[in-house]
């Protein structure tokens, strides 16, 4: 009873919108551009140059990822297995893979100091 109830309302609902159809005016022809307007204010400028540098590798057995000497390591990744990471200085880390033999790849981000 309950569903013959909610297709009858979804019915005159559907209906009820189509007969509400949107009628546009017909528009005019372009005019002529106006003055341009005044100029906003000057950002910052941004920093130049690169600003992250991803190493990308790959390890099938303990192996040294190192940033530039002037960047230090924002994040490390492991991609599919894993295994643990050691920071060893705060521009380079030595990855262990849980399992030896298996090419596993590494991503690290390198931003500048």
């Amino acid at each position: 009873m309950q569903v013959r109830w909610l297709f009858i309302l979804l019915l005159a609902a559907s209906l009820g919108l189509s007969a509400c159809e949107k009628k546009v005016a017909s528009q005019g022809e372009k005019g002529d551009q106006g003055p341009p307007g005044p100029a906003g204010p000057a950002g910052s400028p941004g920093p130049s140059g690169k600003v992250i540098r991803f190493v990308v590798g790959e390890c099938r057995q303990a192996c040294t990822l190192a940033c530039e000497a002037n960047e230090r390591i924002l994040n490390t990744y492991a991609i599919k297995l894993g295994g643990t990471f050691v920071f060893e200085e705060q521009n380079r880390a030595t990855f262990r893979p849980q399992q030896e033999g298996t090419a596993i790849k590494v991503v690290v981000a390198c931003a500048p100091e």
